[in-house]
């Protein structure tokens, strides 16, 4: 086992911390709903002769229009909400459109709804729910304004989106999480310059809290990010990983933010630089990162309690803009990437393995998942080899 020893600076306090914050785009976390509508919906999950899983993934509705790219909140309510993205016909695969159409699922008709437009097209944007129910909706990217700094907030029962507080930066290509105490965080991303040209990445974050209802700047970063993880670890800080421009050089570096204190301190770098990967908390607290771009099929595993990284096996294929998530039984479930894979793989931490446990219908990148509160999963659009999808697909335990 390849272990990495830890150097720790800390940053004083930048600025006092206001805000209005909500949920994340913590859509994987259970919410209500149940299996009507849902097309066949049986049980998926059972044991091969060598007691491997093999999983089967079924259809369930389509998304109303095709979409990569796109944001994804899970409401406090049950219903899941997409919206913006990357929008074109199935034998289209560059160019095409940036969407400002958004989408409701209801769980207990398995469908999906056209809800009102955004004022604004763009790609990858931070999406929230604030305490009220309404939906939070900020930066990206527009093509032709670039990053955005602009907010939308959405009424789910008017279904109309007005303009809310703008960020302090435009930004895109950035990381977003939840904190513990209600507000909401973004990290770096391409912005603008002081001479107002576009950069790939930037130290600065920010902070929103429900209460305040403005955006507040917080203490930067150790360096420039872009294309970067953020996730939340077990005692409420946030772990932030890897990031760089697509085509390299990818860092290797980590950081951990205390919303407590409103500082950072370095963590041990990566065995690998990585961009376009992933990062689950397994069910002990570590950290699994998978992929990335440039072929990556070694795993790792963060530990915050020793600030050390070590090899967690491979993966049968390299993925880059795949997805991630940790089921209720402690595995982690990979789905997607690059070249638009089918295969679907299981990480299973009591013994470090990974194996191949189904395919998907269609091989996608660029999706995004969601977990019902009965513990299916569901892996929405993104691009496949025919071009953008709207198609859905639903894992069952």
């Amino acid at each position: 086992m390849l272990i990495i020893k830890k150097s720790v600076i800390l940053f004083p306090l930048f600025l006092t911390l206001l805000c209005l914050g909500c949920n994340s785009t913590d859509s994987i976390d259970p919410s209500t709903g149940s299996k009507r509508g849902i097309e066949n919906s049986e049980s998926n999950i059972d044991k091969d002769s060598d007691t491997k899983l093999s999983l089967i993934f079924v259809a369930g509705k389509d998304l109303k229009s095709r979409r990569e790219k796109f944001g994804l909140l899970k409401l406090s309510n049950g219903t899941l909400i997409v919206a913006t993205g990357h929008y074109e016909s199935a034998n289209m695969l560059r160019g095409g459109e940036f969407s400002k159409t958004a989408e409701v699922f209801n769980p207990d008709l398995g469908e999906w709804t056209f809800t009102g437009e955004l004022n604004d097209s763009r790609l990858s944007p931070a999406i929230f729910e604030l305490p009220d129910g309404k939906v939070i909706l900020t930066g990206g990217f527009h093509r032709k304004n670039g990053p955005l700094n602009s907010t939308e907030i959405w009424d789910p029962i008017t279904g109309i989106w007005i303009s809310g507080p703008e960020m302090i930066k435009a930004r895109h290509e950035m990381s977003y999480i939840k904190l513990n105490d209600g507000r909401f965080m973004v990290f770096g991303g391409g912005t603008y310059d002081v001479d107002g040209l576009v950069v790939s990445g930037s130290k600065e974050t920010e902070i929103f809290d429900p209460e305040i209802g403005k955006w507040t700047a917080a203490a930067p970063m150790s360096e420039k990010r872009s294309n970067h993880v953020a996730i939340k670890l077990d005692d409420g800080k946030v772990f932030v990983i890897g990031g760089g421009k697509l085509d390299g050089p990818y860092s290797k570096s980590s950081e951990i933010y205390n919303p407590d204190t409103d500082s950072w301190t370095i963590a041990a770098p990566m065995i690998k630089g990585r961009v376009a990967h992933t990062a689950t908390l397994l069910s002990d607290g570590k950290v699994l990162v998978v992929g990335g771009r440039g072929k990556i099929t070694k795993a790792e595993i963060y530990d915050p309690n020793s600030d050390t990284w070590s090899f967690a096996g491979e993966t049968t294929k390299p993925r880059a803009g795949h997805v991630s998530v940790r089921l209720r039984n402690g595995l982690v479930l990979v789905t997607g990437g690059l070249g638009y894979l089918s295969e679907v793989e299981i990480y299973n931490p009591q013994d470090a393995t990974w194996s191949v446990a189904g395919n998907l219908l269609t091989g996608r990148t660029n999706h995004q998942v969601a977990e019902l509160p009965d513990g299916r999963i569901l892996i929405i659009g993104g691009i496949g080899a025919e071009g953008m999808l709207a198609s859905v697909e639903i894992y069952e335990p």
